[in-house]
């Protein structure tokens, strides 16, 4: 029996209070956004999604006004991204202290509407208020073809596991804002992008799929849950990860792979496909400029495993995910703790 998620059982405590809407088409944790059936008279669903940034201000991670308005955009639509959906906009919430200064509300808003226009959408409106603390949230929504509904369900053994791009990049900047440790690229390196455009093509192929904004080990590990197969991820970090995360796991001398570890990610989508659909994504891919990254397989089974050139090394997923709640904020004992990890399983 697989160890469980203690993030998923706060959830789940919560949730069981609240009666299940019968037009929503997905089950608890089964899509990266709600999938809501307006009716047979209708030729899409309508995708929706909330998500807030509290932690990420609260710890210091994110303290540019510009990037907080940016991220809070992306992290939304990069849950619709996920499904295949169409944005049609966003709600944004936002509460502030009444002293901010006018020149922090600017930033947040321009943060905000470039974020927008880069995914070619709008704010539809808001809410503001007052407080003693920052509260930013975003609620994105969407339509998706009923034809083309892609979830977090559908992997099975011999599809392919797939990344829009190379991964890492959260993690390696979390730890570099959070530990207060100087890197060349700190400033501006990262700024992630929803996938819509990818997740467009990705819903007419791919068996299933799920963000990364959580890290790749995260999105695997909750794959491998709601598929009930073993995913396999290969051990070619170079290819894998993005080059910035690579370069610091070289020059801090860290296991490449713990990159793909820590809960805080971007906006990656990680994706399933089976073999005979695999050419013809990948040349529609091409004819944007798109050029997917295999890093695994699925295979019968259960678990996440990494195949280096001599064996398949098991990796405690849940152990690594439930890190982030017993670890406490501190930086400096998260990584300790997920070194540890990778030292016991020799990768």
């Amino acid at each position: 029996m697989m160890e469980k998620i203690l993030e998923n059982i706060k959830i789940e405590k919560i949730a069981r209070n609240f009666l299940e809407a019968p037009y929503k088409l997905n089950r608890i944790h089964e899509a990266d956004a709600e999938l809501i059936d307006l009716g047979k008279e209708y030729d899409k669903y309508l995708a929706i999604t909330t998500d807030a940034l509290v932690e990420e201000i609260a710890n210091g991670l994110y303290d540019d006004p510009y990037l907080i308005g940016w991220m809070l955009v992306m992290s939304n639509f990069s849950d619709l991204a996920a499904v295949g959906a169409e944005p049609l906009g966003i709600l944004i919430s936002i509460s502030y202290p009444s002293a901010q200064d006018e020149a922090f509300m600017a930033r947040l808003a321009k943060g905000i509407s470039d974020a927008c226009q880069e995914l070619k959408t709008f704010v539809l409106g808001g809410d503001t208020n007052e407080g003693r603390e920052f509260l930013f949230s975003g609620c994105a929504v969407g339509l998706v073809p009923r034809k083309l509904t892609i979830t977090r369900l559908g992997a099975k053994p011999k599809d392919k596991l797939f990344l829009t791009g190379g991964a890492g990049l959260g993690s390696i900047f979390a730890f570099l804002k959070l530990s207060k440790q100087d890197f060349p690229f700190l400033d501006g390196f990262y700024q992630p992008k929803a996938r819509i455009e990818e997740g467009k093509i990705i819903r007419k192929y791919a068996s299933c799929c799920m963000d990364t904004s959580d890290g790749v080990i995260h999105t695997v590990d909750t794959l491998m849950r709601l598929n009930r197969c073993q995913f396999v991820l290969n051990d070619d970090w170079d290819r894998i990860l993005h080059p910035i995360a690579s370069q610091l796991c070289q020059i801090r001398n860290l296991p490449p792979w713990l990159a793909l570890a820590a809960v805080h990610g971007e906006f990656e989508l990680c994706f399933t496909i089976s073999p005979q659909n695999e050419k013809e994504l990948l040349i529609e891919a091409k004819k944007i400029g798109w050029n997917p990254i295999l890093i695994g397989e699925i295979i019968d089974g259960h678990g996440v495993s990494i195949m280096t050139s001599e064996r398949l090394v098991p990796v405690d997923t849940a152990l690594i995910r439930n890190i982030s709640e017993t670890a406490g904020s501190d930086p400096n004992v998260y990584l300790k703790k997920l070194i540890e990890i990778a030292l016991k399983a020799a990768i």
